[in-house]
């Protein structure tokens, strides 16, 4: 079996893409971190190529695929453990029948798993529209982390930035050390590399248990369905809600 190692990178995997087309052969896997190879199985090291990886893009851009380009940059959201094979798979796919558009050609089993990995990215992004918890701190900006199974930061930040219009705050994917920030005006995604230590406004500290003493008051313990809340919000979620987590301090 043959199997590609790279860097991880979208151009790397671009050129495993290239690497694919110019051997005439597809890899059996892809992987970009150790992995338990058998004494059998054949490993090529790709290396990420500028040239190669724009090459691959331009190609993509001319398919007749519908989205193809946009979807590139989307997938790479995904959090999924094999998101490298399934991308390289369906672009694979895409390229070799690039004067049809294969987007809805589900029968294929690279198309489908790649409409399914985006649908769960999105999925996730319109769920945390709705349970993004934000705190007012003491220098005045709203602060809310979380933990998503996705890179789904920059895809939140124009549903809040228009939300709260002129008002600061930072959304921390406390996972990858990625912020989304907002001064009232511009806004931005980037990687920190330090830790962040937030302090709650005396208000926020009151609202907060106002809002928990709330929760008690209104759930109906005969009329518990702890089923029905994991259907619309997996546990791992509930860390990072302030009603399922009295007396937790900010990351």
């Amino acid at each position: 079996m043959i199997y590609y190692s790279f860097d991880g990178t979208k151009i790397g995997l671009l050129c495993c893409i290239f690497n694919a087309f110019y051997d005439k052969k597809k890899p059996d896997g892809i992987f970009c971190s150790a992995y338990q190879y058998s004494v059998f199985d054949e490993i090529k090291e790709i290396v990420s190529d500028n040239e190669k990886a724009e090459r691959v893009k331009k190609c993509i851009e001319k398919c007749k695929t519908k989205y193809a380009a946009f979807d590139l940059d989307f997938a790479y959201l995904s959090g999924l453990e094999n998101k490298y094979k399934i991308i390289f798979d369906y672009f694979y796919y895409v390229i070799k029948n690039k004067n049809i558009d294969v987007s809805e050609n589900y029968a294929e089993i690279s198309v489908a798993a790649f409409n399914e990995l985006k649908q769960k990215i999105w999925f996730e992004t319109h769920r945390f529209k709705g349970f993004i918890r934000f705190s007012e701190t003491e220098k005045g900006y709203f602060y809310s982390h979380y933990e998503p199974d996705n890179d789904i930061t920059a895809l939140l930040m124009p549903h809040f930035t228009a939300r709260f219009k002129n008002h600061a705050f930072i959304i921390h994917d406390t996972k990858r050390n990625i912020l989304g920030l907002y001064d009232g005006e511009k806004s931005a995604v980037v990687e920190n590399d330090r830790p962040i230590t937030v302090f709650l406004s005396e208000s926020e500290k009151s609202f907060t248990e106002l809002w928990t003493t709330y929760y008690d008051s209104v759930n109906i313990k005969e009329r518990k369905n702890e089923k029905l809340m994991k259907q619309y919000l997996p546990v791992r979620y509930w860390k990072n809600l302030p009603e399922k987590n009295r007396n937790k301090k900010s990351p």
